[in-house]
């Protein structure tokens, strides 16, 4: 009853998105001048701040209405820029739709205990119900934004089949100054598994969403606990119960992070669809599969099954050489296993993806693929570490821009799960 009331309720907003439809929408060529030889944007990244997020414990073992209560409760006072941040993102009278429709949907069965969560997340921040529901649909409800300037002009936007992305479409040409003035919101990122010369695998990660500065403090690492014992460490943002990123230590350990593809695809038609079919969203199914699996192995056949509401890219590292992957999914069903493979004579002793398909050629107006191969490259095998990894590549112009919001660095054999804030200068904040 409770999805049929939220259906109800969202029609009216899916008919005021047709109604305002931005430009990302029209084609523009692939060729457009890309963002990445632009002098003033790269400019834009000196001087910005890592800053350690804070550290915050989730108990398993508590019943879900009461595993984030403590994190609300410590947040509570900044819970309203929950709140600005969907206003910034969309009108008035869609920010109190969804409002009205997410606190329907938390009895929604792909959402399983992650409801209970919310709950529990919702009372200690002090929130409506509604607007945590909307928080953990953040990524599905930017892409009805009717603001065009939020729209992200250093990557692609736009939809793509299950398996091609022959119908990307370009925002770059349109909107490029955009960049210098505006908020860009993306939902892009690169990650990378490497094998090192010691044995094993090291994960890079950056998240480049271009939250506002405000927000970026709300971006945490999370210690989930199972038995008193730390079971794996995550990285999320406040009101948020699915992960970004995550590792499990040890031996049998493994790391994951998550890459947007096609952006999603059709995300009305996708959302519609996933809520009669009880699918999960990216971030909660990998919570899902965090909390499951036992090695890299059975993470990876995980990450490759379940429904989905979005299209995505896992990137996934183990603990062993050979134990890195990148599996690229459709909403209902793996497209690609990319493995590390040291028969492959091109950078087969690691995997490296943005946001395009492997096996297809990169557009030259978002080309961050080749960069990231040549900096990889320019390290090797023999030479890259938790440190160089870090400083050679993971913060490096292209890969490192104006909207990354984290870098993070994790090994599952080591135990080391080290992520960093991108904060603007003091002097921007004056």
């Amino acid at each position: 009853m409770k999805l049929c009331s939220a259906l109800l309720l969202a029609l009216p907003l899916i008919g005021a998105q047709q109604l305002h439809q931005c430009s990302h929408g029209k084609s523009v060529k692939t060729s457009s001048p890309s963002w990445i030889n632009n002098q003033e944007l790269k400019d834009v990244n000196d001087g910005r701040i890592p800053v350690t997020p804070a550290r915050h414990t989730v108990d398993l073992d508590l019943p879900p209405a009461e595993r984030w209560l403590e994190i609300g409760q410590h947040y509570a006072n900044q819970s309203d820029l929950i709140i600005e941040y969907f206003e910034s993102m969309l009108p008035h009278a869609a920010v109190v739709a969804i409002d009205k429709i997410a606190a329907h949907l938390v009895g929604y069965e792909g959402f399983g205990d992650f409801g209970d969560e919310m709950k529990g997340y919702a009372e200690g921040l002090g929130l409506d119900l509604g607007y945590v529901v909307a928080a953990n649909l953040v990524y599905q409800l930017e892409s009805i934004g009717v603001n065009c300037s939020n729209w992200n002009n250093t990557g692609p936007t736009g939809q793509c089949g299950d398996d091609s992305v022959d119908e990307i479409v370009w925002l770059e040409s349109e909107h490029y100054t955009k960049t210098f003035n505006d908020v860009v919101q993306t939902g892009y990122c690169t990650s990378v598994v490497t094998e090192e010369a010691g044995g094993g695998i090291l994960h890079g990660r950056n998240l480049d969403w271009n939250l506002e500065q405000e927000l970026r403090s709300m971006i945490i690492t999370v210690d989930f606990t199972r038995g008193g014992e730390l079971l794996y460490s995550g990285t999320t943002i406040v009101s948020f119960v699915g992960i970004l990123n995550a590792m499990a230590p040890g031996p049998n350990g493994f790391s994951f992070s998550m890459d947007a593809r096609c952006q999603g695809g059709k995300i009305w038609s996708n959302l519609l669809e996933a809520l009669a079919a009880g699918a999960m969203t990216p971030c909660q199914h990998s919570r899902t599969v965090m909390e499951a699996a036992t090695d890299f192995a059975s993470a990876v056949s995980l990450f490759e099954s379940g429904n989905l509401v979005d299209d995505g890219y896992f990137i996934v590292g183990g603990a062993a050489d050979g134990e890195g992957a990148i599996v690229s999914r459709a909403r209902n069903r793996n497209v690609d296993t990319w493995m590390i493979d040291e028969s492959d004579a091109q950078s087969g002793w690691y995997r490296l993806e943005t946001n395009y398909d492997h096996w297809q050629d990169v557009p030259s107006a978002d080309d961050r693929r080749t960069p990231g191969y040549a900096n990889m490259e320019a390290v090797g095998k023999d030479s890259i570490n938790t440190a160089n990894l870090f400083s050679d590549v993971m913060t490096v112009w292209p890969t490192y821009n104006p909207h990354t919001d984290i870098t993070c660095i994790m090994s599952a054999k080591y135990g080391d799960y080290d992520c960093s804030i991108w904060m603007d200068p003091e002097d921007d904040l004056e």
